[in-house]
């Protein structure tokens, strides 16, 4: 490259730093930095180099637009070896790192980023009409919901000034140990002050919807159905949870006592819902099932860590023989189990989690307990997966794994014609391709717990693994799946039967005596 020149013939001398520079970026760009520090390079010419980088790269970007990426500040930057030198806060964060350890009852936090950065899934994780605790407390799109809070919480405290005062003053004297139930990121944006009001007027209003569970009887609650049902959602949220003690601190139980009545009341609020172990046939006409006291012989984090805990706990006693023998797992879906002669029927378990095989010498048989699908169903079952994940919550991961089973069956609309004609499956969503869909699609980025399902499936696959039960399977849908195909072959072989007399006849005719 070449500078310019003036007309007297000098150099100009703007173009000139520019030519020195990227001559020098050129030569010295291929060495590493630890080359600048340990090379023999003379002194003068490395302090010059250094000076024009300093005085001359401000001239030379604004005339040529170099950016500094193509300046070798590698000579300047690594100079000094103290740069070496590693952080002291970073050494100090080394030292004392932060304790993740898993226990019994996690803290409440928000939903794992990459659970919630899914498409389409963000909306289940958030409140539609009350923010119950300090995540999502003051969204505008919840103002509604901060008003029917206001009145439910002055129906709890019957308008009694000095009843609101001792409970007020309740939650701030603990409120040391109630921060502790949350991750610091969800309460940060509250100081001491709004975080305890936050608490005990959510708290007071939960515990007023928690005394009026039936959502078919809204009159007590002064709130139409539908806003009911948005609540009830709303309450089984993983953001929107609120500590046990909370509960506990604002209904003046005294702590260690079982089967309180605040355990009651939050049993029968979740008897209400469709994963609630209701008895086979049981209806509204054979008793209020919304009534009926729920025993539970532990103390829940919160809301929904009790509604798992009634979903897992019969799950739990059979853990040791659910370890499968080999390590290898095959997924088969309705539709090939049906072809290998398995027949699907309804569980007479209530938990939701247990799922039997039983091989016969023709058929097999898969029992199910009752899936019912609506609305809320993703909700649910995502918001529990998400509990399920988070980083200091010991579990075995049944939500997860059940959802993954499920999954793993449904792959087309025809599995969930198949299940709902086993009366296993009730769909309340709308077609069987959404269904199909909501399973297929929930279960993205899940890890389930491989060992849960996987002796179930070992006995599935040996089934599916012997040809002559696949043979009588398929014999038996083409030829006796309806009457008109039984007719037709017991025609067929009584025609067969007949004309094989009749040739027989034939060729040894009888001769009369």
């Amino acid at each position: 490259m070449t500078a310019d020149r003036k007309d007297d013939g000098s150099i100009n001398t703007q173009s000139g730093i520019c030519a020195k520079l990227e001559i020098s970026a050129k030569l010295l760009r291929p060495f590493p930095s630890t080359y600048y520090l340990n090379a023999s390079i003379n002194g003068s010419l490395h302090h010059e180099l250094i000076k024009l980088f300093r005085v001359d790269a401000y001239i030379c970007s604004v005339h040529r637009h170099i950016s500094h990426e193509d300046l070798p500040m590698r000579a300047s930057t690594f100079s000094n070896r103290s740069q070496y030198a590693m952080n002291q806060d970073l050494l100090a964060q080394l030292q004392n790192p932060p304790n993740m350890s898993r226990r019994e009852y996690p803290k409440i936090q928000r939903v794992a980023h990459h659970l919630r950065n899914r498409k389409d899934f963000a909306e289940y994780y958030s409140p539609r009409m009350m923010s119950l605790g300090p995540i999502h407390h003051g969204a505008t799109h919840l103002e509604l919901g901060e008003k029917y809070k206001l009145m439910w919480a002055s129906m709890y405290i019957g308008g009694d000034p000095q009843r609101a005062q001792l409970l007020h003053r309740k939650i701030a004297e603990n409120i040391e140990e109630l921060k502790n139930l949350y991750n610091k990121d969800a309460i940060d944006h509250l100081s001491n002050e709004e975080l305890v009001q936050v608490l005990f007027l959510d708290g007071c209003a939960l515990l007023e919807i928690l005394k009026h569970p039936d959502i078919l009887n809204p009159e007590p609650l002064n709130a139409k159905v539908d806003q009911l049902a948005l609540v009830r959602q709303d309450a089984l949220l993983l953001e929107n949870q609120l500590p046990f003690r909370v509960l506990q601190l604002l209904s003046d139980e005294v702590p260690g006592t079982k089967q309180s009545e605040l355990l009651k009341q939050m049993g029968n609020f979740l008897r209400c819902h469709h994963f609630s172990q209701v008895k086979p046939g049981q209806n509204q006409a054979e008793g209020d099932s919304c009534q009926q006291s729920v025993v539970i012989d532990t103390v829940p984090a919160h809301l929904l860590d009790l509604l798992r805990t009634t979903v897992v706990t019969g799950f739990r006693h059979d853990q040791k023989k659910l370890i499968a023998k080999s390590g290898t797992i095959t997924y088969r879906n309705l539709k090939e189990l049906r072809a290998a002669g398995i027949q699907v029927k309804r569980s007479e378990s209530d938990c939701p989690t247990h799922i039997t095989f039983s091989s016969g010498w023709i058929s097999g048989e898969l029992r199910l307990p009752e899936i019912v699908v609506d609305d809320t169903t993703a909700s649910i079952y995502l918001n529990l997966m998400a509990y399920e994940v988070c980083p200091d919550f010991e579990n075995n991961y049944e939500i997860s794994s059940y959802v993954e089973f499920l999954d793993s069956l449904i792959d087309h609309p025809d599995d969930v014609k198949e299940l709902r004609k086993a009366n296993v499956l009730h769909n309340a969503l709308g077609s069987d391709e959404k269904v199909a869909d909501l399973f297929n699609n929930i279960s993205t980025d899940v890890v389930p717990n491989a060992a849960i399902y996987a002796s179930l499936r070992e006995e599935i696959e040996q089934h599916y693994r012997q040809r002559q039960k696949t043979w009588f399977a398929l014999a038996k849908a083409k030829y006796f799946s309806n009457p008109w195909s039984i007719i037709a072959l017991i025609a067929a072989s009584v025609a067969l039967l007949l004309a094989s007399f009749q040739t027989y006849f034939a060729v040894f005719p009888r001769h009369s005596s």
